[in-house]
């Protein structure tokens, strides 16, 4: 990444075996994924839930778990998304991370990638999820504080002044009434 990565602090509470309330882990995210799908862009994973209802007794920690872009089928994930911002001087021509819109293609795990990437936008894609999408910091079309709700539809993101720090809940969808 062209920017460091900012280390994401992660409480997460539970509690005893007499049911009293106490902390269970509070330390910088342990799932850290720099350039786990593009370079430039970092991926920390804060929690991830196989099915729900998610399981919310004993000590393991779901935040420690392999990354996969998608979420579980029936179940969903907490993420933070660090993007750059675009470059100074940006050049297209000298982009070597920059891929130009394509067919639609079905990647690794189900995503559905269109291409249009470069060094400070994301491709083009959609999954089987219903994503929540908080602005933390910098600005796209939306400001700090504000909320996208995306229901499986075709989507990137883009930085053109500021990097950005985007919190993301993906759960597990269909595209179909199948569910």
């Amino acid at each position: 990444m062209t920017e460091k990565v900012k280390p994401i602090r992660r409480v997460v509470t539970g509690n005893d075996e007499r049911g009293r309330s106490r902390v269970l882990f509070d330390s910088a995210a342990p799932n850290v994924n720099p350039g786990a799908i593009r370079p430039g862009t970092c991926m920390t994973d804060l929690w991830v839930y196989q099915s729900c209802p998610a399981v919310i007794s004993s000590d393991r920690d779901d935040g420690r778990l392999p990354f996969s872009f998608e979420p579980p089928a029936h179940g969903g994930h907490l993420r933070i998304v660090q993007s750059p911002p675009k470059p100074k001087d940006y050049d297209p021509s000298r982009d070597p991370t920059a891929i130009p819109l394509h067919e639609p293609r079905q990647r690794h795990g189900g995503t559905w990638d269109r291409g249009g990437a470069n060094a400070y936008s994301s491709p083009v894609h959609k999954s089987e999820t219903v994503d929540y999408g908080i602005l933390l910091e910098g600005e796209r079309v939306m400001k700090p504080g504000d909320v996208v709700v995306q229901l499986g539809n075709w989507h990137g993101w883009t930085n053109p002044r500021d990097g950005s720090l985007m919190a993301f809940v993906m759960m597990g969808a269909k595209f179909n009434d199948e569910c």
